[in-house]
């Protein structure tokens, strides 16, 4: 697999070194690639996903939602160690795919058995990448596509990383992302309130963290952001349509939930958008809910922990 080195300003370069997370990676170094896609890329909290899981996701989103095909050069920001960028460049129209990570030790070590695992060996349609997506080391206008797994959200400035994005995609390129708006209605208080939360003992445990140690969800490089939120910066960085979607599981709650959810997640997404019209607003009794606009079941979202914010934007 190809590796290639970006420029990365020294005080992220450190942070990324130092984070407890990086630590925690190195230890899964010797473990089987499908255990440590469960424990890095997903945090442990879907213990039974499959790759074959998120190749249905993928297809699902491509087939419904997406104006355009995964197709030709792809990168991803904040890759991990690759799971998603090696299950893209496996696509049969896809030329290669970016991975974009700013832990050395995780593109170095990892990296390269996971994208081996999922292409039984052959990597040479993956290029990992210690660097930043806000200095993408990419020519203008070279990038078909952009993909995101809950890693915009932690950009110390969204408005630069999503100008980067655009300046480097084709005049048809696209950005799309698994990743969480908050609702409309959430006022500084709330996202404040979001980001002030500290992580549980079961947390610190997972990760090797003192009981003791204060860590809050902003301390961990977590940012909120509203559905407007994304729309204001999109629109600012200059893309031209900006798509999104509530995806939702079909299963979860009691029986007649679960039926309910699972016949409508048969109707297609234009009817299904048209039912949301007249379903009751869903509650949450906490302040981590997502934007339930454009709300859509499927099943494909089933093997995962929770419900996913889908922004598509084009440039």
């Amino acid at each position: 697999m190809e590796k290639l080195y970006w420029r990365i300003k020294s005080e992220l370069q450190k942070e990324a070194d130092d984070n407890y997370r990086t630590n925690y990676a190195l230890k899964l170094k010797d473990k089987e690639p499908l255990q440590i896609i469960r424990e890095l890329t997903f945090d442990g909290v879907v213990p039974d996903v499959t790759v074959k899981d998120i190749e249905n996701m993928f297809d699902f989103v491509e087939s419904k939602f997406l104006k355009r095909k995964i197709s030709g050069v792809g990168l991803e920001v904040g890759s991990g160690p690759g799971t998603f960028s090696s299950i893209l460049a496996g696509r049969k129209n896809v030329e290669k795919v970016y991975g974009v990570e700013v832990c050395r030790p995780i593109v170095e070590t990892l990296m390269p058995k996971i994208s081996g695992y999922i292409f039984n060996g052959q990597t040479d349609k993956v290029i990992g990448v210690v660097g930043s997506f806000d200095e993408i080391e990419l020519p203008d206008e070279s990038v078909d596509f952009i993909f995101d797994f809950f890693s915009l959200h932690h950009s110390n400035d969204l408005a630069i990383t999503l100008k980067e994005c655009r300046r480097i995609l084709k005049k048809d390129g696209f950005v799309f992302c698994f990743d969480k708006a908050r609702p409309d209605h959430y006022e500084k208080q709330d996202l404040d309130e979001l980001l002030d939360t500290e992580y549980g003992e079961d947390y610190k445990k997972r990760f090797g963290l003192p009981l003791g140690q204060k860590l809050t969800r902003r301390m961990n490089g977590e940012r909120e952001y509203r559905l407007k939120d994304w729309q204001e910066f999109l629109k600012g960085a200059g893309f031209s349509r900006m798509d999104y979607f509530y995806l939702n599981k079909t299963n979860g709650g009691g029986f007649l939930a679960v039926l309910i959810k699972k016949i409508i997640s048969l109707l297609s997404i234009r009817v299904q958008l048209f039912v949301d019209e007249y379903l009751p607003e869903k509650r949450y009794d906490h302040k981590f809910g997502l934007e339930v606009k454009n709300r859509i079941y499927t099943k494909f979202l089933n093997p995962f922990r929770k419900e996913i914010s889908l922004v598509i934007a084009y440039k």
